[in-house]
């Protein structure tokens, strides 16, 4: 087979270029193989183009063309991906939160911090506890132990003399009902400490604090009533997930906030896309979590458990919890597959032009 003139060199290019638009699938084995050859032997046309001129025209459709084959050769090939090869995907989870786990034992301990200031506030000032009390809520600092004992049975199947038991039971339709609330309620939370991060993290480090002793508030009104054994066996078994989740995305937001307050070599651009697969499964992976605590904050929290069993079911799902972040590990090469690295063509840093590389050269 004779070989190709120059010009010849670009059309052929450009014709496999086009083909091979949606992938190199499209293109059979030999064509891959021309791809590959004539990519090299046009970016060597460029070269002498560029060093020895050419009319503008040509070196911009031969720039074009050798930049898209660039991008096709080298650019990571995009995957179907099915639910099976998502989920499978997001067992990375664990790794990364392995790896980011400087930033989540942070958040936790802001998340601690917060409670210990708003427990100590109540013990302190009971009208202070009271800015974090909502409108029309009875488990005030000032409430009695009955109406905070009622609250804890609210939705609940329970014995109450003097009233019909089956009043206090919520249906399963409003149990739904309340879990999408839930959910959406405090997936505006995660989300908002994970966004914080693009402000360098200094609004989610707020966040945590107020969720913090929100928590704490409560929890002394509840103490100071004898209701603590109550109390914790009502937030655990929910508790433990949703806390979980929150303090993972609040850690990726402080991650993403340390990242862009010290980028490192490269900017700020690209040390986000350096983090960005991390991101992506920490962000993914928090809102099923948030999704099972809500389903577990409506359906157990209102169910007829005991609080020995609720006990029981909190120190479950903290060890399985400790078992999947502590030991879980994705199937070698599937992870970075669906969420890899990115590769230089997906940066899209664009070849040189004519004018810039005669710049370079007069400098």
């Amino acid at each position: 087979m004779a070989p190709l003139g120059r010009e010849a060199v670009g059309r052929r290019l450009a014709a496999l270029v086009a083909k091979a638009r949606r992938g190199l699938d499209a293109l059979d084995d030999r064509e891959v193989e021309e791809l590959g050859r004539l990519y090299r032997a046009a970016a060597t046309q460029l070269a002498l183009v560029r060093a020895f001129g050419a009319s503008v025209r040509q070196r911009e459709e031969l720039n074009r063309t050798v930049a898209a084959a660039h991008a096709i050769l080298y650019g990571r090939p995009r995957r179907r991906r099915d639910l099976a090869s998502v989920f499978l995907a997001l067992l990375a989870f664990p790794e990364t939160v392995r790896k980011t786990w400087r930033y989540h034992l942070l958040a936790a301990l802001l998340l601690v911090l917060g409670g210990l200031y708003g427990y100590l506030g109540a013990a302190r000032d009971p009208e202070w506890a009271l800015r974090f009390v909502a409108p029309g809520d009875v488990r005030s600092p000032y409430a009695s132990r009955e109406e905070l004992r009622e609250s804890l049975l609210a939705g609940r199947p329970h014995d109450d003399a003097g009233s019909d038991a089956e009043d206090h039971v919520a249906s399963r339709g409003e149990k739904t009902l309340f879990a999408a609330f839930l959910w959406q309620n405090n997936t505006k939370v995660a989300l908002l400490s994970f966004f914080a991060g693009f402000l360098l993290g200094l609004p989610t480090v707020y966040v945590l604090l107020m969720n913090g002793a929100l928590l704490g508030a409560y929890s002394h009104t509840f103490h100071q009533h004898g209701l603590a054994y109550e109390w914790w066996a009502w937030i655990l078994p929910h508790g433990v997930t949703e806390l979980g989740a929150i303090v993972v995305l609040a850690g990726g937001g402080l991650y993403l906030g340390h990242t862009l307050l010290d980028p490192g070599e490269g900017g700020r651009a690209a040390a986000l896309r350096r983090i960005r697969s991390d991101v992506l499964r920490l962000v993914c992976f928090a809102f099923p979590m948030l999704f099972v605590a809500a389903l577990i904050e409506s359906f157990v929290r209102q169910s007829g458990l005991s609080e020995p069993g609720r006990y029981a079911f909190a120190a479950a799902s903290a060890v399985f919890w400790a078992l999947f972040l502590g030991l879980g590990r994705a199937p070698r090469g599937l992870a970075h597959k669906a969420v890899g690295a990115p590769t230089l063509a997906e940066r899209a840093v664009p070849l040189p032009s004519h004018d810039e590389l005669l710049g370079l050269r007069r400098a």
